[in-house]
């Protein structure tokens, strides 16, 4: 049997403020994350991110994950 090993990186909202900006990215007035130029972050879905909604993101990527059931188990449980 062939077990493929995964890195996660999991974080609570004490460290969420310093992941953010260590990404390069901010909030806009909406709490949404933004880019350097103010261009707001979306998932792979198109949809933008908040500061509440932050849970990370995709291996070798700058992609946030919001931090809901179905975007979570998408990325991670099905790899496990």
């Amino acid at each position: 049997m062939v077990i493929e090993k995964i890195s996660l990186v999991v974080f609570d909202d004490s460290v969420k403020e310093k992941i953010i900006k260590s990404l390069g990215f901010s909030k806009n007035q909406n709490s949404e994350l933004v880019d350097s130029d103010g261009k707001i972050i979306t998932s792979q879905n198109f949809e933008s991110i908040n500061n509440k909604e932050f849970a990370g993101v995709l291996k070798g990527s700058k992609i946030p994950i919001k931090k809901d059931d179905l975007e979570l188990r998408r990325y991670f449980l099905k790899k496990i």
